[in-house]
């Protein structure tokens, strides 16, 4: 039989690329540092908002070694967990509102941060306690709550946020301190909570004119 080569046609066998090796020790510590990750978190969803390195280490099924070889120290590990509850709020906190006709566009933000610091509210706890000992947690929660506060002059009517007491009397009402005021010093259920907020925050801005 005739091969290509005889007929003056070039063949060139193609080694296959071999499959770029894994690192097998480089996934195991990423690994661990997910089950660490995941281990803190699972605890504040426990209610124990201020969990022990031994405590998530036993959780995760890794050495207490191990979990101060990802983290410098529980501070550090805060941090990681904030930015993982971030993620996941994301998508909820971008979302454009419905309305924002005034004052129509106070129920909407009611209702999602109402929601939202549902959600996020161990999570703030826990950030609370190491916030006192750690400048990088104070700085975060210190971002966190400017953002909150960038939010709410994206959606008032530009009157508002010229108001200065007007608008820092909302800020404060619509922050999760506020919600976590309600929720857990006051011992109020949730729809009760958010009935309680939604009279503060409209006795606040009923009479309230727009600047000529």
């Amino acid at each position: 039989m005739a091969t290509l080569a005889a007929h003056g046609v070039a063949t060139t066998l193609r080694t296959p690329t071999p499959a770029p090796k894994v690192d097998g020790r480089r996934e195991r510590s990423a690994e661990s540092r997910r089950r660490i990750l995941a281990a803190m978190i699972a605890l504040i969803d426990r209610g124990q908002v201020s969990p022990t390195a031994e405590q998530i280490a036993a959780h995760a099924e890794v050495s207490l070694r191990s979990v101060f070889r990802h983290f410098d120290d529980m501070g550090s590990l805060q941090l990681e967990i904030a930015n993982e509850i971030n993620k996941r709020v994301a998508p909820a906190i971008a979302a454009p509102f419905a309305t924002l006709d005034w004052p129509g566009v106070l129920d909407a933000v009611i209702e999602r941060r109402s929601a939202l610091f549902e959600q996020v509210m161990p999570y703030k706890a826990s950030m609370d306690i190491y916030r006192h000992r750690s400048h990088a947690v104070a700085a975060e929660s210190r971002r966190l709550t400017a953002i909150q506060r960038d939010l709410l002059t994206r959606v008032f009517p530009a009157w508002v946020s010229a108001d200065f007491d007007l608008f820092e009397a909302l800020n404060a009402l619509l922050s999760i301190e506020t919600w976590q005021r309600l929720r857990e010093q006051q011992n109020l259920s949730v729809p009760e909570a958010v009935r309680i907020l939604r009279k503060m925050v409209f006795a606040l801005v009923k009479g309230a004119d727009p600047a000529p």
